[in-house]
């Protein structure tokens, strides 16, 4: 994406159901100012003080030129308005950008925070080089981002990219989404737990009295754990599952994996390669790299200024 303004500072605001995470983002990426604050749950007024004391905070002299902010739900094409966002329902349906906008003086855009990540990846992390990419970020679900030819792919209504609820089971787990064997009630942190706890039950594991989370895990399937090794195996068969279907439909260049599971590293990639490679055509699976997140926790933020920069572009 060759949009660049590199001597004017942009500010990212991450907006979680649990933390806003916010930074002031100056040249090529460089996060020159950050904050990370419980977000304000108390009501709406009290949620977009903090984000505009958050912008004020972090661009105290006035400078920036816009602000970006990545939200865990959708967002309206072609409005600064949230259609959805479950973990902060009070932002339903309200104009988040504009009413930012009124408040800080500067333009405000709005952006899927899957979304945001995707196109901070592709500008200084994993997806560098890449205009046409998938990030999966996996967490307690499963996210989805889509870029093509550069752009944020959001589809007709901005549901584009929801990898984590393609089917990978016909009669599996009762998802949120309303369906069934989704890919996230595998891969998810919940799946992984709940798979765990059911072979747990049949066969001995050195994971009896632990807590049943990725870490764990993950730990005992390096060391041979054979129960272990299966959830970690069946979580890299989910996750191929959706990631074949989208690289089949778009034939992509580039697959990204991030968020807090991805932790698990090379251990967990390798399994998600083999398996996306057996589900695709062999001139799909060679046309696409496969390569952990860079850029970490500050992927929601720089990913926010970025939406920044992308919409003051035009």
């Amino acid at each position: 994406m060759p949009f660049e303004l590199p001597s004017v500072p942009f500010v990212g605001l991450d907006v979680g159901g649990t933390f806003l995470k916010g930074a002031r983002i100056e040249g090529a990426g460089r996060v020159a100012a950050r904050l990370h604050d419980p977000i304000a749950r108390d009501s709406r007024e009290a949620l977009l003080g903090q984000l505009e004391g958050a912008v004020r905070t972090l661009d105290p002299e006035g400078r920036a030129a816009a602000i970006g902010i990545g939200i865990p739900g959708i967002v309206e094409q072609g409005s600064s308005r949230v259609r959805a966002c479950p973990n902060l329902p009070e932002l339903d349906g309200f104009a988040l950008g504009q009413e930012m906008a009124r408040r800080t003086g500067r333009p405000a855009f709005l952006e899927n925070d899957a979304n945001a990540a995707a196109l901070a990846e592709a500008w200084i992390g994993a997806g560098r080089g890449s205009d046409n990419l998938l990030l999966v970020t996996l967490g307690t679900g499963i996210g989805g981002g889509v870029l093509l030819n550069g752009r944020i792919w959001p589809g007709k209504s901005g549901y584009a990219g929801e990898v984590g609820h393609i089917q990978a089971e016909t009669s599996g787990a009762p998802c949120g989404c309303g369906s069934s064997g989704c890919v996230e009630t595998i891969a998810g942190i919940a799946g992984w737990g709940r798979r765990a706890a059911a072979a747990l039950a049949a066969r001995p594991s050195s994971l009896a009295g632990k807590t049943l989370d990725p870490a764990n895990i993950v730990a005992a399937a390096r060391e041979g754990d054979a129960v272990a090794l299966d959830v970690v195996d069946g979580t890299a068969r989910a996750l191929s599952i959706g990631i074949a279907a989208t690289l089949l439909l778009l034939n992509l260049d580039r697959v990204v994996i991030g968020g807090g599971v991805a932790a698990a590293g090379e251990f967990l990639l390798a399994r998600i390669v083999e398996e996306t490679r057996r589900r695709t055509f062999p001139q799909v699976f060679a046309d696409c790299t496969f390569n952990l997140a860079e850029l970490g926790s500050d992927a929601g933020v720089v990913g926010a200024a970025r939406v920044a920069m992308v919409g003051l572009s035009g």
